[in-house]
């Protein structure tokens, strides 16, 4: 029998978890059990608003990943309430609107790489730090866009598969620590409550779009030992998009 629903007293940090896919994330390990640190970075009344609705351990912290001193002042204040870490998940990111290759430049490429690439990888240095000595797991939140993209989405879809590389060989090198590295790729995820869609509208083949929901029980499974021999993988959440599009180019 499966043990990714309870993951009572382990130590998880929750990165972006005020909203979206995030959100999800954070309340499906808050209902398992879990320790949370909860990182957000702009709006601290929804943050506590999500927090106050979690039972359990949950510690807020407010931090903009792309700057070296909060990304550090956050692993401090962790290892400070926790003394380690068994799981964490690096959702924090940011997308930009859609930018032709004429309008691309180096503010933006400097902005989403800082938070994308370089937040996360300092992220990944530091968590591994934190579970060095027993069995870990990180998750990191990609997207479908490293492989298959749309127009006026170079930058994110570059940040996207960085990720992708970071995480095959951040699982090399820490596998040998029995750290697992993982990389989740939403596809079209329900994020603003529109509900039901018309499945022929979706152009999805299982005729919806996915929810924070299912991302977050792929993330409790990856963080549970059900998942222990599941290292560097790349893992498509995206009702068959991937498929249908190879299909058809």
């Amino acid at each position: 029998m499966g043990q990714y629903d309870d993951l009572r007293g382990k130590r998880v940090l929750v990165t972006g978890a005020s909203r979206g896919i995030g959100e999800g994330i954070v309340r499906a390990f808050s209902k398992a059990g879990a320790r949370i640190f909860f990182h957000y970075r702009s709006d601290p009344e929804l943050a506590e608003r999500v927090a106050s609705e979690l039972a359990g351990e949950i510690h807020l912290f407010r931090a903009d990943l792309s700057n070296d001193g909060q990304l550090a002042g956050m692993f401090a204040a962790i290892r400070k309430e926790f003394g380690g870490l068994d799981c964490a998940v690096n959702n924090a990111g940011w997308n930009h609107p859609p930018r032709s290759l004429d309008e691309i430049d180096s503010e933006l490429y400097y902005r989403l790489t800082d938070i994308n690439i370089k937040g996360t990888l300092f992220c990944c240095l530091n968590e591994i730090r934190l579970m060095r000595g027993h069995p870990g797991s990180i998750v990191n939140i990609g997207s479908v866009h490293q492989d298959s993209s749309v127009p006026g989405r170079t930058l994110y879809a570059a940040s996207k598969g960085a990720i992708h590389a970071m995480t095959g060989q951040l699982a090399i090198e820490a596998g040998a620590e029995g750290i697992r590295v993982n990389n989740i790729l939403p596809g079209y995820i329900d994020i603003t409550g529109r509900g039901a869609v018309p499945a022929e509208n979706t152009g999805i083949p299982l005729g919806r779009y996915g929810t924070p929901a299912d991302v977050a029980a792929l993330c409790l499974f990856l963080a549970s030992e059900d998942s222990s021999f599941i290292n560097g993988a790349d893992i498509a959440i995206d009702g068959g998009v991937q498929r249908k599009l190879a299909r058809i180019f």
